[in-house]
């Protein structure tokens, strides 16, 4: 509740001008010799980000990673166009904490633990590019005659570096869901 008092004519001021602020805050002090409480509350406040915050997201983000990487060695139909899917829903999830966008808005995250969000990201979407491109020279060669064979061998160089890549999408996965404290992140 506010006090209002008046304040002090001055010149040009009219004496009817309160005072509506509130009262200066009374510092507490514990003088009951708590030495432990007083101890923590200062490492308390130095943590500024959230430890625990897009942990299920990371852990979902890494479980996209892991099935899609297995299933894309299955191959077939109905393998290939889940690993397409999960790798699409990966890189949805990963941007949404890197952009913080959607259900990545409310993140109080470490930069420096949001780093590895952005590793995973750039990993699945070059990889991605990658493939498109590999697959885009292999028949393109097949269209065209090759043979050869160097367009398959460089489809193949190309498929190698993505699942090279999606490999290291999971490690940086990995290291946003679970690294954060044994990596210094946090």
């Amino acid at each position: 509740m506010t006090e209002t008092k008046p304040v002090e004519p001055t010149a040009g001021t009219p004496a009817t001008v309160y005072d509506h602020s509130a009262p200066a805050a009374i510092a507490e002090t514990k003088a009951d010799g708590d030495v432990e409480a007083q101890k923590a509350a200062p490492d308390a406040a130095a943590s500024a980000y959230d430890d625990e915050a897009g942990k299920s997201t990371g852990i979902a983000m890494f479980i996209c990673i892991v099935v899609g990487f297995a299933l894309g060695w299955i191959g077939g139909g109905i393998g290939s166009w889940i690993s397409f899917i999960c790798l699409i829903a990966a890189i949805v999830l990963s941007s949404t904490i890197t952009c913080g966008c959607g259900c990545g808005s409310n993140l109080n995250l470490n930069p420096k633990v949001k780093r590895w969000a952005t590793s995973t990201l750039l990993c699945l979407v070059i990889q991605w590019v990658l493939a498109i491109i590999a697959i885009m020279i292999a028949y393109g060669g097949a269209a065209m005659g090759d043979t050869t064979g160097a367009s398959y061998g460089a489809a193949f160089a190309l498929l190698v570096v993505t699942q090279i890549l999606y490999i290291l999408a999971g490690v940086f996965a990995g290291v946003f869901t679970w690294g954060r404290k044994s990596c210094g992140n946090a």
